[in-house]
């Protein structure tokens, strides 16, 4: 694969090591959804940030969300059955960033749907869905879930949106 990088070169300094490579600056520049996926293994709750979320299939319902292998909680997922895709509302950044911090409990900083014991439901959410790990599989140096689709749960609330590295408001 080639990448072609042609952001304005001109005066530019050097690439520094940490600098995010052509494919994850152009793709920071796409608009996303930010969700949060959450389940109980072995009695734990466990849960990560994700904007690497699609659907797939209306019929069959199927979605699919990428774990990257260096997440505290790969295990877990690796290993689950059962998830929830929660789908953050306008507001829900600092939730978001909360569960994509290592080594903090996730939960400690949201509110639960108490209806919900099977799987942990964020409340507030503008979606949940709910489902089934149908398909596990290494994709690169991501963990791809590919979800069977048992229920949602919509709310009418705005979307949280990600862009280039910051949360946005739609207008």
């Amino acid at each position: 694969m080639t990448l072609v990088d042609k952001a304005p070169a001109q005066n530019a300094a050097p690439a520094s090591p940490s600098a995010p490579d052509p494919l994850r600056r152009t793709l920071g520049h796409m608009a996303t959804s930010v969700t949060l996926v959450t389940t109980v293994h072995e009695g734990i709750r466990y849960g990560f940030t994700a904007n690497s979320f699609t659907s797939v299939s209306a019929n069959p319902p199927l979605v699919t969300v990428f774990l990257a292998d260096t997440a505290d909680c790969y295990g877990a997922f690796a290993a689950t059955e059962v998830v929830a895709v929660n789908i953050l509302a306008e507001g829900q950044g600092d939730i978001a960033q909360h569960f994509a911090t290592k080594g903090v409990d996730k939960f400690a900083a949201v509110e639960l749907d108490p209806d919900r014991d099977d799987v942990p439901v964020i409340a507030g959410s503008m979606a949940t869905i709910l489902g089934r790990v149908e398909t596990r599989q290494t994709a690169g140096d991501h963990l791809m879930l590919l979800i069977a689709v048992d229920e949602v749960v919509h709310n009418d609330r705005e979307p949280l949106v990600y862009h280039n590295r910051s949360f946005r408001k739609l207008v």
